[in-house]
């Protein structure tokens, strides 16, 4: 997602061309988003070639701006990685803690909310191999974090938030504000306008791990003929098999009569997006429970609303930024968000006014302004 939206942004200018350094199974998934206009190239890298090798293949290309997306576990060959000094690097962040804090505190963190969760069926095992390559893996990423902040790597973050946060770590002043996902108005299609009811989407993974599935389900158990009558929820999202509990009770609402969309397959792209045109307004029944209002990391639910150009409902002391001030409900607890989901009903003037600012704003981040930010 977040290439796919760098890539439209600098392709929106025909006269730009980009190559994008990538495996051959992203490239599939890439392409999959219509990237593949003439002015954009693929450079593969090999089923058996080492990150070192392909990340020196990319110097033999005469490049002035590189993006660096992801450097998952390959921090070292990231590290000894150095473009020419005539080329900007830009590295976006997504979890920021990840590359500032101890690996071994957030792991452990990690394990304990696994381990404790409700969920009985974690392996054990394969948690614990995935902490520990984590904290060998740590080693390098605090040496590649270090050099980025000292050698004039330009820093992209995903909100205000982030900046607040990664400013105790280094100077973010300047770092630049850019979506994972973006608005394509030429693809865009209001699919919500004959909806008989109110169509809540909540996009993401169906899991307890980050989002608060068991207290929604709580309300929705609770007023099952009201939300019969009048709401639709789609889970746009695939139910790891990991959450029996949680596709147990989503069964059992839609045994009930809810009108409850739930998948239990991943969801390619183009269906997603068709999916999420069809709501009225998005929910993030994300968790906040760390004490930081959610300023290293975002949620995906801000950029959905980007792409589809809807509102949202938010959880009290989530930091969003000013741009969705116009856009977004928020909900004090969670018996408390039945009021809000009643109160939309009720009141559909507000919910159309709602959606209407949500097109504004998308259209702020459409690849033509966007393209702005960059260069």
């Amino acid at each position: 997602m977040v290439v796919n939206a760098v890539v439209k942004t600098y392709a929106s200018d025909p006269s730009n061309t980009i190559y994008i350094f990538t495996t051959s199974e992203a490239a599939d998934l890439i392409k999959a988003q219509d990237n593949t206009a003439q002015n954009i190239h693929y450079v593969l890298m090999g089923e058996h070639e080492t990150a070192s090798a392909f990340l020196a293949r990319t110097l033999s290309y005469q490049l002035d701006r590189i993006h660096l997306t992801t450097v998952t576990k390959y921090f070292k060959s990231f590290y000894f990685f150095n473009p020419p000094v005539t080329c900007k690097v830009f590295f976006h962040f997504h979890n920021i803690e990840l590359w500032f804090e101890s690996s071994v505190s957030i792991q452990a963190k990690r394990l304990w909310k696994v381990f404790s969760n409700y969920n009985k069926e974690v392996k054990i095992i394969r948690q614990l191999k995935y902490s520990l390559k984590d904290i060998w893996w740590d080693y390098y990423r605090k040496k590649f974090i270090s050099k980025i902040a000292r050698n004039g790597t330009g820093l992209i973050i995903l909100s205000e938030a982030q900046r607040f946060h990664l400013n105790k770590y280094l100077d973010a002043s300047k770092a630049i504000i850019f979506p994972t996902l973006i608005f394509e108005p030429a693809q865009h299609q209001d699919l919500s306008i004959d909806n008989q009811k109110i169509r809540v989407c909540i996009p993401g993974s169906v899991s307890q791990g980050r989002r608060e599935y068991m207290k929604l389900l709580d309300i929705l158990e609770a007023h099952t003929e009201y939300y019969s009558q009048n709401f639709t929820i789609d889970l746009l999202g695939f139910i790891p098999q990991g959450e029996q509990a949680l596709f147990s009770r989503i069964k059992a609402l839609k045994a009930a009569g809810l009108d409850i969309q739930y998948y239990d397959y991943f969801i390619d792209v183009k269906q997603f997006d068709i999916e999420l045109y069809k709501s009225d307004i998005i929910l993030s029944n994300i968790l906040i429970d760390d004490g930081k209002g959610m300023q290293t990391k975002e949620t995906a639910a801000v950029y959905h609303m980007i792409r589809g150009a809807k509102p949202g409902i938010f959880p009290a002391g989530f930091a969003l930024d000013a741009d969705f001030k116009d856009t977004v409900v928020f909900f004090e607890t969670y018996p408390l968000l039945h009021n809000v989901f009643k109160a939309l009903h009720d009141d559909k003037a507000r919910l159309q006014n709602l959606k209407a600012s949500a097109m504004q704003v998308s259209l702020n981040y459409a690849p033509e302004s966007l393209l702005k930010r960059l260069v």
